[in-house]
């Protein structure tokens, strides 16, 4: 365990006997917590975004965390004028369930997803181990990558009354978790909670965790009262504040504070659609869509460790405030738009298109028809009606009134060489230079202009799978033939035979789990790990994995025979032909 693990975990134990020991959390320090949270909400964002390359997304290692990009999800049974999707949300509710409820079991068992399990306990003290053990066994039955959230907004509920039980709890039931190869543990507070119950008091510790995640729901008011005082408004971020860029600053500050490296996800959230209060429709929707648009947009701009949002289509009568957007067509409009935009992963195992970079980060743009998107991440306390204005040299080419303020910067209106872009709102200005050359452009230096390799004369192979029919398979990155072995893309091959793909890039290993079995190569090593149920094995290779054309590929024969799976090569035409696997 690192230094900064233990140490954190010595905190939440000392809090905790001394919360049991008092039967009372201390009190907090009420003017320390309103500045802190007021310098929160102040806090002013104007910085301009590009559509940046995939390599330059935070990446942590974490179980199931992709590359680049972010899952986008919903409820399961609300989903369906949403799909595709990355991503299920659904829910198990004690700790023996034979199944996941209907029609999420049907769903997560036939599309290419990955699911978010809340399983929602309301007891911590009477916990029947053997149980969760079974409902482990259920879900592992799916043999697809899931994630379970076990326990979680112990911050706002009875669930968080006792500490150390809490952690004790969720220790054991996340060592249990962590004996199944296609599941995941994702530590899951609410995002604000009770403010006498901070993160400090639960965290477990990082080898229990592999993903953290908060519940974040945009809500107009606080505690149900239209009449809410500012202070209110301000500690649990309501209101004129109520900004899902605001609300998951606790955590990640806690995050920070700690030395906590995991990605983090909106395990579940929404923002709100319909109260109880006689609001109009247009009211609402006027308050409403810029706070989706920001949770979709401006969220994962701001905090590129973000990697998963599950959104909560769902209507619950007896809540005062609710957060299905189905029934509203500008809601549902902002989320597909979202959706569709390239940054988020609509199917496990596809990458995004592109992930938001900040613009002086140095990324060479290249144009497509001629243009480069340009976007702005602009919060201004309590002034949501903004609009961003763009100009080149002095020269206005473009206002927009909407987040996430994008402009289709047409680089063929400048000349090849330096030039200076402004973005403006509320009296705010902010310049950057930058270079065009051609079709390219940087901000900050010089475009660096890569050429492609010179194509080689012979002809590329083909791959092609049987699985019911014959597939060809189309890899960005061609396989290769190294000291007469074939390697090929690795995401590729498991993909088409059903298997989940995880790439660890601090120890350069690919991981896929599918059926009973999980492989692990590491790049540059002759040795593939091969897990089934008949045991563990080591297999030794011709060729190691490499990295080539910044794509992962593997010796074919060597992995696809690890899957029991024949392997045809036919010389003549180049061509491979997978099929009859077992996992």
């Amino acid at each position: 365990m690192k230094k900064t693990a233990l140490l954190l975990v010595l905190a939440i134990l000392l809090s905790a006997l001394s919360a049991s020991a008092e039967g009372v959390f201390p009190d907090p320090d009420w003017g320390a917590l309103l500045r802190e949270r007021t310098t929160m909400v102040k806090e002013k964002d104007f910085e301009l975004y590009v559509e940046g390359g995939t390599e330059n997304a935070p990446y942590f290692g974490a179980k199931f965390e992709p590359r680049s990009g972010v899952y986008i999800g919903m409820t399961a049974e609300t989903s369906e004028e949403f799909q595709p999707l990355g991503s299920y949300l659904t829910y198990i509710e004690s700790f023996s369930q034979s199944d996941i409820y209907y029609p999420a079991n049907i769903m997560i068992e036939q599309d290419n997803v990955i699911s978010m399990i809340g399983w929602t306990v309301t007891d911590l003290g009477d916990v029947d181990y053997d149980a969760i053990n079974q409902t482990l066994d259920m879900l592992n039955s799916y043999q697809k990558p899931m994630f379970v959230r076990f326990a979680n907004e112990m911050n706002c509920s009875q669930l968080g009354d006792d500490p150390d039980l809490y952690v004790e709890v969720f220790r054991n039931v996340a060592d249990l978790i962590h004996q199944y190869p296609n599941l995941a543990v994702v530590w899951s507070p609410s995002d604000l909670g009770a403010l006498n119950k901070p993160f400090e008091y639960y965290y477990p510790g990082d080898e229990y965790v592999d993903w953290i995640g908060v519940s974040c729901y945009t809500q107009k008011y606080f505690n149900n009262n239209q009449d809410t005082e500012y202070k209110d408004s301000v500690y649990f971020m309501t209101g004129d504040f109520s900004w899902a860029t605001n609300r998951v600053k606790p955590i990640v500050e806690f995050m920070k504070k700690h030395g906590i490296n995991k990605p983090l996800m909106l395990s579940e959230g929404g923002v709100m659609t319909s109260s109880a209060f006689g609001d109009s429709e247009e009211n609402i929707a006027s308050w409403t869509s810029p706070r989706l648009r920001n949770m979709y947009w401006s969220l994962i701009m701001r905090y590129p460790q973000i990697k998963m949002i599950n959104y909560f289509n769902i209507n619950r009568p007896y809540e005062t405030e609710k957060f299905d957007i189905s029934p509203y067509p500008y809601a549902s409009a902002i989320f597909k738009e979202a959706a569709e935009s390239g940054a988020y992963i609509r199917s496990l195992g596809d990458s995004p298109d592109f992930v938001f970079s900040k613009a002086d980060n140095g990324d060479t743009l290249e144009a497509k028809a001629g243009v480069v998107p340009l976007y702005t991440l602009a919060y201004f306390p309590q002034n949501p009606d903004i609009s961003v204005t763009y100009r080149v040299d002095g020269s206005w080419i473009h206002s927009a009134s909407q987040i996430p303020y994008r402009c289709n910067f047409d680089v063929n209106s400048v000349t090849d060489g330096m030039h200076k872009l402004t973005i403006e709102t509320a009296g705010t200005l902010r310049s950057y230079t930058f270079y065009k050359s051609g079709q390219y452009i940087c901000f900050g230096h010089e475009p660096e202009i890569l050429t492609a390799p010179p194509a080689s004369d012979m002809p590329e192979i083909s791959i092609y799978i049987k699985n019911g029919g014959l597939q060809r398979l189309e890899p960005d990155q061609p396989p290769v033939i190294v000291d007469g072995r074939t390697l090929v893309p690795v995401r590729v091959i498991f993909d088409a035979m059903g298997m989940y793909v995880d790439w660890n890039d601090e120890t350069k290993t690919v991981s896929a789990y599918g059926g009973n079995t999980a492989i692990k190569l590491t790049i540059g090593s002759n040795t593939l790990f091969l897990q089934t149920p008949n045991g563990s094995d080591e297999i030794e290779l011709d060729v190691p994995a490499q990295i080539i054309g910044e794509r992962t590929l593997v010796p074919l024969r060597a992995v696809a025979e690890a899957c029991s799976a024949l392997v045809e090569w036919d010389d003549a035409t180049r061509t491979i032909t997978i099929s009859d696997w077992s996992l």
